[in-house]
């Protein structure tokens, strides 16, 4: 095996059974319409987790898994979105439609031409029309979102119960939708449209996932939000010291210490990312053995090599009193907006709204009441080492 920077799946994929076993016992459960709801910072594992599950689930008779990621989305419009979960759904279904095109291929077909293609293949559902209908209507500028969502929505669920299956459909970073444009940005109604919609089918199962916390309350995890107690929550944590002694001893040729991993583990916080990227970086090493020494300068050069491409958009969406504060928290290791305030001079109402905009950007989180901490540990690292650098000479 080799160390991937793609969701891990079948042979790659390590750790994480317990929640697995759940979850496919659960779906696989036709008693229960209960569907999951993942959570985690960015680089977590998520994506691989569900897109396990749907691999899983692809076996089974009676069952039909479809995944579908709102980060996929390029144009990130209400047409782009319709499109591509209608054709995902499409291709999830296609040993039920005798389909022979792949999604690939259907995706390369203009948005509003694609039906024709289908009709070709002798594939009639009757909401095909009332689709393509919403979709023409919004080249006029027309275009209802709650219709068109609904009519998606119905579209899986009649297939569902014409072929008599259970649909599971997989929806990664969920909370994204919200930022699908129709003219406008869609924001928290279009979550509320799709539970009500999601109420009254009998034969599709929800599960979502979401990478920042903020976004996830809205959508499911506080008392006032649309899905509140309408998933199974499960929290993603980064891997434990041996699932990351698993993952190296698995992948890696040579032998690698005890030291070693412990370092490994410390200097990523357990993320399977940056795991994953660590370990192709020491896979160039020719040595038959690894110590902490290699884990050190493999580190230093991922963060020289890598950082900037991995982190230099995500800064540059802040201004420059927002990289100051973000700074001087990696720096010093602030931690209480009264640490924040005392190091930056700010008024204290200015640190609580920057605290909470960093909180909507899953750049910080509440490690408990008033103490905040970086979601990822590798981000704050190269904070340090690279943004830093100036300010902590002062």
């Amino acid at each position: 095996m080799a160390f991937t920077l793609q969701p891990a799946v079948k042979d790659d994929f390590i750790d994480r059974e317990e929640i697995l076993a759940e979850m496919l016992s659960t779906l696989e459960d036709k008693s229960t319409r209960m569907g999951f709801a993942l959570v985690g910072p960015r680089r977590i594992g998520k994506t691989s987790i569900l897109k396990e599950v749907v691999r899983r689930l692809e076996g089974e008779k009676g069952i039909v898994p479809v995944y579908f990621s709102l980060w996929d989305l390029v144009e990130n419009t209400l047409p782009e979105l319709c499109t591509r979960i209608t054709l995902a759904i499409i291709e999830g279904f296609k040993p039920h439609l005798s389909l022979k095109l792949k999604m690939k291929q259907l995706l390369k077909v203009p948005v509003l031409k694609f039906f024709d293609v289908l009709r070709s293949l002798d594939i009639k559902l009757s909401l095909f029309d009332e689709i393509e209908i919403a979709l023409k209507k919004g080249e006029s500028g027309e275009i209802d979102p709650n219709t068109l969502i609904e009519k998606v929505f119905l579209f899986g669920e009649e297939i569902a119960k014409e072929n008599g299956v259970r649909f599971i459909l997989v929806l990664d970073e969920f909370p994204s939708i919200m930022d699908v444009k129709n003219k406008k940005k869609l924001g928290e109604g279009i979550i509320k449209k799709i539970r009500t919609i999601h109420e009254g089918l009998e034969n599709t199962i929800l599960c979502i996932s979401g990478s920042i916390r903020k976004t996830m309350e809205i959508t499911t995890l506080s008392p006032s939000s649309a899905f509140y107690r309408q998933f199974l929550i499960k929290n993603i944590e980064p891997f434990d010291l041996e699932a990351t002694r698993k993952i190296f001893e698995k992948n890696l040729y040579a032998k690698i210490s005890t030291e070693a991993i412990n370092r490994l583990h410390e200097l990523t916080g357990g993320m399977p990312f940056y795991l994953q990227l660590l370990g192709r970086e020491l896979g160039r090493f020719s040595a038959a053995s690894i110590g902490s020494p290699q884990i050190e300068n493999s580190f230093d050069q991922f963060l020289l090599q890598e950082g900037d491409i991995l982190f230099a958009e995500q800064i540059k969406s802040f201004s420059d009193k927002e990289k100051i504060i973000l700074s001087r928290m990696a720096c010093y290791g602030l931690k209480t907006p009264a640490e924040i305030q005392k190091s930056s001079g700010e008024p204290s109402n200015v640190i609580s709204r920057y605290m909470e905009y960093f909180l909507s950007k899953g750049v910080l989180q509440r490690e408990k009441k008033g103490v905040y901490q970086f979601t990822d540990p590798v981000f704050k690292e190269w904070l340090k080492r690279r943004l830093s650098r100036q300010i902590c000479r002062l």
